[in-house]
């Protein structure tokens, strides 16, 4: 099979989609007689726009939400493939078989402009930045859904929500009572996947528990040290204490042995990296007639062991070098959190306060073995407001102070109109800032070494590679937004258009500088700098049908325009990307689904060369068979990268069509 879509024809299909929308949008007359009850009945309830559960029709900022069907129907295995599934989000691979995401453009191998969450709890790494997507301690299995904020919501969760917020959300424990089991397998030595999963879950009076364990294996892909193991534990405790008193305690770790290194490299020789991610996660919360008051306690530490002694080599004129190289490294984050919500007959408000505490240790990274920490504390507020029968105002604000930065101010005004009982307007307007993170503001790396050096012979020396700079200031970013949600019951479909600009200011940039060195002259350092800003102008659509009862569709597609001076900035961004998945059931026992991405050429940054990479075609195919009922045992079969092989960040990520066989079920 050879399909391919080129970039006019995906723009083509938007232009259709952006048509159907305004079409319905004005086509609605009198004879439409859904009332707000029945539009409201079933609508999903989302939490991480503004801490406030609100319907998805009155959301403040763009949101996409992914269900456990959505991802079950994808045939998802890795974790970050799952945002394949919203509109003007990339995925790819860097340094081999390492995820990563980003949102429009910027793609780097640590993403630091997305905000990621766990139930609540941030994932952020405060070492690199980025998020360990391979090595979070989280199953896939145990995912209720994801909420997705596209665009900046630093408003509700501060500096780093800057150009996009997820928030991943398990189910409650008493939602998997009793034992489940998955087993996956490839027929293929590349990947030559070999995943298990396990749950048990229990209920006891007013306690509910659940139990997860698995491990997920392959070689990754044919040419590069990439494989990886990883096993994954998560236990889950919820209990509904007198008063209306809700207790959450989770707690978990995940432990990674992945390849790192290239063959013949003299100083990135091939080895494994170990690395474990652990978590605690407690929350309270009393809920009232007309408030709610909660409390959460949380705290996460990543450690990383990797660390060898190449192979003498040479550096310029400098023979026989050797060193000790040391990536090692510990971050911990601690973070205590105290809302309040308030509901009156027309008006709502949630206010509370965070402090947060960031340690990391790192030779590599500070050039020291102490703890270096990172101290925050957040005010923040958000109020809707129905002033007028179908005028909503939902305002907000965040006030942010850091040890390494001065006090921020991150406010967002929404405006909603309800123009039908199915068709809401949104104008957003926010603000937003990316701190820098403690290696861009101050990071030290040193390697100490010892070689032949002409005229002095075998010499130590040392060697500078990066110096943070602590003048560097926030990224700022001011964002506009026009949206339109509309919901069809009758037709069963529903969509969500926006019309976007933002500009970015103070954009955090790597750079050098030269500095003199006893011995080897003039060195070049790698350093972190303010670059000049550049705006962006887009539209995004996604859409919800279905047609008949056993057939979703769900569909979305993204188009950006940027303006900058720099080049590399301007090709991460991809002028189109799209998404659609499709899946029939009947019978009640047989399913089939389809899921294809589009995403246009683009670079990847601080990749060798920062290599253009081709446009991506991909498409998935997934069969599944109930086999018993009683105890829900299921059998899928699943394709992945049924069309042409394509390279999604490097060009020695080639990725080769694979076949996947789940056996799944209950006892």
């Amino acid at each position: 099979m050879n399909m391919k879509l080129s970039f006019s024809t995906v723009r083509s299909i938007s232009g259709l989609l952006v048509c159907l929308t305004i079409f319905l949008a004005t086509s609605i007359n009198a004879q439409d007689v859904t009332t707000e009850s029945d539009f409201f009945e079933d609508a999903p309830l989302i939490l991480t726009a503004s801490r406030m559960s609100k319907p998805l029709m009155e959301s403040p900022a763009s949101v996409s939400v992914i269900d456990r069907q959505m991802i079950k129907a994808a045939g998802i295995r890795k974790l970050a493939d799952i945002f394949r599934l919203v509109p003007g989000f990339i995925v790819g691979n860097l340094s081999g078989n390492t995820p990563i995401v980003t949102y429009q453009g910027q793609g780097a191998v640590f993403a630091r402009q997305i905000q990621v969450l766990v139930d609540g709890r941030s994932v952020f790494i405060p070492s690199f930045g980025g998020v360990p997507w391979v090595n979070l301690p989280l199953l896939l299995e145990d995912i209720e859904r994801v909420e997705v904020i596209r665009g900046p919501n630093a408003v509700t969760y501060g500096a780093n929500a800057f150009l996009a917020t997820i928030n991943i959300i398990t189910r409650h424990a008493t939602e998997d009572l009793g034992a489940r089991y998955s087993l996956t397998a490839s027929d293929s030595t590349n990947p030559n996947v070999r995943d298990a999963y396990f749950r048990l879950g229990y209920h006891f009076d007013d306690i509910d528990w659940r139990l997860s364990i698995g491990t997920l294996k392959d070689d990754g892909f044919e040419t590069v040290n990439d494989s990886r193991e990883t096993d994954k534990l998560n236990f889950r405790l919820d209990y509904l204490a007198n008063n209306n008193q809700f207790w959450t305690i989770q707690l978990g770790t995940s432990n990674t042995i992945s390849g790192k290194g290239s063959p013949g490299s003299a100083t990135n020789q091939e080895r494994n990296e170990d690395a474990t991610n652990s978590y605690l996660n407690i929350n309270w919360e009393q809920v009232r007639i007309s408030s709610s008051t909660s409390i959460r306690l949380t705290h996460t530490e990543q450690k990383v062991i990797d660390n060898y002694q190449p192979e003498p080599f040479s550096i310029g004129p400098i023979s026989n070098v050797t060193t000790f190289i040391d990536f090692d490294r510990l971050s911990n984050r601690t973070d205590l959190e105290i809302i309040q919500t308030e509901e009156f007959d027309i008006f709502r408000i949630v206010y509370g306060t965070s402090f947060r505490e960031d340690r990391v240790k790192s030779i590599y990274l500070l050039n020291s073995n102490d703890f270096h920490d990172i101290h925050i504390s957040r005010l923040f507020t958000s109020m809707e407001w129905r002033f007028a029968q179908d005028w909503i105002l939902d305002l907000g604000t965040t006030l942010e102070d850091s040890s390494i930065t001065d006090q921020e101010y991150s406010p967002r005004l929404s405006l909603l109109h309800n123009l039908t009982e199915n068709h809401m307007l949104r104008f957003v307007a926010s603000r937003a800032k990316r701190n820098p993170i403690l290696f861009e503001h101050s990071g030290l790396t040193i390697f100490s070494a010892n070689g032949n050096i002409p005229g002095p012979g075998m010499t130590d020396f040392d060697m500078k590679i990066w110096q943070g700079n602590p003048n560097i200031v926030p990224e700022d970013l001011i964002s506009y937004e026009i949206g339109l949600r509309s919901q069809y019951a009758d037709s069963a479909i529903s969509s969500d258009v926006k019309l976007f600009s933002y500009r970015i200011t103070d954009y955090i940039d790597e750079a050098s500088f030269n500095e003199a060195h006893p011995l080897l002259g003039t060195i070049s350092v790698g350093t972190s700098e303010n670059a000049d800003g550049f705006r962006v102008n887009g539209l995004e659509a996604s859409y919800n049908i279905t047609p008949i009862s056993d057939l979703d569709i769900k569909t979305g597609v993204s188009f950006v325009s940027i303006d900058t001076e720099n080049s590399d900035i301007k090709e991460s961004y991809p002028e189109a990307s799209a998404f659609i998945t499709a899946q029939y059931e009947w019978q009640s026992k047989h399913s089939i689904s389809a899921s294809y991405y589009y995403v246009d050429e683009m670079i990847w940054l601080h990749t060798p060369s920062n290599t253009t990479i081709p446009s991506i075609n991909k498409l998935d195919l997934r069969y599944s068979h109930l086999l018993d009922e009683s105890s829900e045992t299921r059998i899928e079969i699943i394709g992945q990268n049924m069309l042409e092989d394509y390279i999604d960040s490097l060009q020695e990520n080639i990725n080769e069509r694979v076949y996947l066989l789940r056996i799944s079920g209950g006892f």
